[in-house]
Formats: structure tokens, sequence, C-alpha cells
């Protein structure tokens, strides 16, 4: 067993060693925390480690930033000090966090262990004067006091920002934080809210949707937002039926019937509480269609609110931390010839498929496919998403009678 590191921890050591064991991103991580510091649904252990590591962060950052941001920017902060770590065993522990806490793409192994091993393999330790590679407690060792020295730097850091928040501006100032994009003016009865992630995956059974799972981050762009209102819908015009909407996580579901002949149903999904202006939500929503009958030819998300940002991906461009997600998995023995992404098309447009080589052609990767809207924000009043064309020579689901 390796030896425990000399010297105290410090405060936020515990929580770059949760930054490591969990298998997503750290920045997404420090976006959770810093987004809800309480979240009961997650490990009392984890949640305190992650507490202590952001403590008194947000108050010293400059006001108006996002909890994205605001990650980004400590994200950064952490990997300063790490490469500022001393010699002359520096560059190993330089080496171990570097490959414990996924800043190296390229090492997507699950766990710490298999990381420093990786990089090990590698040569990201060098060898022993003997020419060997070293053992895996030397491996362990590097790990355990790189994180511990690089727990007590960070400390000092942000308690050097605590005292200097100007500071901050240095960890802003950079080309991976964007600035918000121009959104056209939404309608007036647009919700007042902007969506910072929307993420949704659909679940197909034959060619037709079955179900669908949405996330989403917002922000709320007025004072006293209670809930957002979501559509659920079955079928194709002219047979399109309104389906429920079941809340998730993050909120709760009320449905509201139509006030008036042939308006459809809505569902409000109600957060715990209201929103100020600048306030966030993260929530889920689930819609599930159990009378599979209509062939579908495209996943669609309208902006009915101010804006989805452009979207971010980070872990080696798998992982979206901002703007629209559409992903699909296609049914066993269901497969399209071809998935494109559309942004901004009326309804007709949407089925002419782009010509070979056209960079809006997605690949299907086993039964998956998914897009990331990462060239443009989204604007109100618009529609976007992924079309698809079926073979003509499979079968079609069958249409059921009453």
């Amino acid at each position: 067993m390796t030896r425990e590191p000399e010297g105290d921890k410090s405060s936020r050591e515990d929580g770059l060693r949760w930054l490591a064991r969990s298998n997503t991103a750290p920045e997404l991580n420090l976006q959770h925390v810093l987004q809800q510091p309480y979240d009961p649904a997650k490990s009392v252990l984890r949640m305190t480690a992650m507490r202590a590591l952001v403590a008194g962060v947000a108050a010293s950052m400059p006001a108006g930033t996002k909890p994205d941001q605001r990650a980004t920017a400590l994200w950064r902060l952490i990997q300063d000090e790490l490469d500022r770590l001393a010699q002359p065993e520096g560059q190993r522990r330089r080496a171990a966090l570097t490959a414990a806490l996924h800043l190296d793409p390229d090492n997507t192994e699950p766990s710490i262990d298999k990381r420093l091993l990786y990089a090990r393999n590698e040569g990201k330790f060098g060898q022993k004067p003997s020419g060997r590679q070293h053992g895996y407690d030397a491996l362990r060792a590097w790990w355990g006091s790189g994180v511990r020295m690089l727990g007590h730097a960070v400390d000092e850091r942000l308690d050097f920002l605590g005292a200097h928040p100007e500071e901050w501006k240095a960890y802003f100032d950079n080309k991976s934080i964007q600035e918000p994009e121009a959104h056209r003016r939404p309608s007036k009865g647009a919700q007042p809210v902007f969506v910072d992630l929307f993420v949704t995956t659909v679940f197909m059974k034959g060619r037709a949707v079955y179900r669908r799972i949405t996330e989403r981050l917002i922000t709320a762009r007025a004072d006293g937002v209670e809930y957002y209102t979501a559509r659920g819908f079955a079928g194709k015009p002219p047979r399109l039926t309104y389906a429920p909407v079941w809340a998730l996580w993050g909120c709760s579901a009320e449905l509201v019937e139509p006030s008036h002949d042939g308006r459809p149903a809505v569902t409000r999904l109600w957060f715990p509480t209201p929103l100020r202006a600048g306030d966030q939500a993260h929530f889920a929503s689930e819609v599930v269609d159990e009378n599979i009958v209509e062939e579908r030819h495209w996943i669609d998300v309208d902006i009915d609110h101010h804006g989805i940002a452009r979207g971010r991906l980070l872990y080696g461009d798998r992982l979206p931390v901002s703007g629209l997600t559409i992903r699909v998995r296609f049914d066993e023995g269901y497969l399209p010839e071809a998935v494109w992404w559309y942004a901004e098309l009326n309804e007709s447009e949407r089925y002419d498929r782009p010509p070979p080589g056209d960079r809006r052609l997605l690949m299907i990767t086993g039964n998956d496919v998914q897009h990331t809207f990462t060239d443009q924000a989204c604007q109100p009043r618009e529609s976007y998403g992924l079309a698809f064309s079926w073979p003509l020579s499979e079968n079609k689901p069958e249409e059921q009678t009453s």
C-alpha cells in the first residue's frame, strides 16, 4: 500500500482528488459545483470536498461572469499552479498530475491507476538509470505528493485573489472564454430565459421516435421566472398529437390543458424556487410516445425563448458543455442511409439531402449519431435539428388500427 504523502492537507486537496476520480471532465465538475453547491443528490463526501475546493471563489470573481466562465477560470488557475511545481521532482509530479487530472487528451483510461500506468508506458516519467520502467508505487507516490503540493499552491493563490480580486482578470482574458454572441430580438411571447446548455437524446423504435430525454441549463432574463414551458409532440403533421412531458430532476411537471380548441397542451417544468434575472437552473425532462406509428424524418428543436449559446465541447470534443447538442440512437436494423444537421431552414428544405462530401453530413457510429452546433449560436424564432433519409428497402413500422 502506498504511504500517505508527507505534510498536512490543504483545504483544497480532497476536491482535487475528486476531480481526478471522476470520469467527468474537471471543468464540467467545477461548473456543476459552482452552479449547485448544495446538490443533495450527490455524495456527501464528494460535495464536501468540492465545496471546499471552490470556497470563496465566486465571491472574488468578476461580477456578471457565468458559472461556465468561472469554472474555466478556476481550471486555468489549477493548471497554472500545476505547471509551477518545483524541481527536481516537479517534472514527475507534473506528469502524474497531468495523467490523473485528465489533462492528456490521449489518455482516456477509466481510473487514476490506469491513467498513471498509461502515462508511464508512454514515457512521461522517463526511466530509471538501469533503463527499467518505474514501479507502480513510485507513480502513486508522485501523484500523492503532487496533489498535496498542488492543493497548497491553489489554496495560497486563491487566498491572494481573495485579497486582490482584480487579479482574476488574467484568468478570464483567454480566447477559450467566448463573449456572449449577439442574438436577435425574441418575440413578445418568448419565454424569458436564455439557454446555456441544451442536450436532447432521442431513442428510436423502428423509424419512429419512442423516447426523448432533454437536459437544460438556463439563465433567467427577468425576475420571477418560476417555470420552463415544454411541449412534447408525437407523430408528425397532420396527425401531430400531444405527449406528456415528465420531470426527471431539478424540476416538477404540471400539465396545462389548452385554453382554446385546436391549441396543444403544454407542460410547465417548475423550478424549486423562482429565479431572478441572471439566476440559473439545471434540470431534465423526458417524453415517451407509446403509440409508435409515424415514420420520422428529422429531430427538431424550436427556439421559443431568447436563444441558445454557441456549442462548446471538452474532453477531446466528446463532452458538450454549452450550446445545443442532439443525439439519436437508432433501433437495431433500422439505420438511415444518411444523417445531416440543418439550421434555420423551412420544413420542406429539411428533406434536401446534402451532396456527398458536404460538411453537414454526419457519421453514424454503431447505432448512434450526434451533433453539437458549434458554428453558431441558435437564434430566437428559428429551428435547428438533424434530418435523415431512410432506405427504400427496409420495412416501415406498421400502422396501428383500432
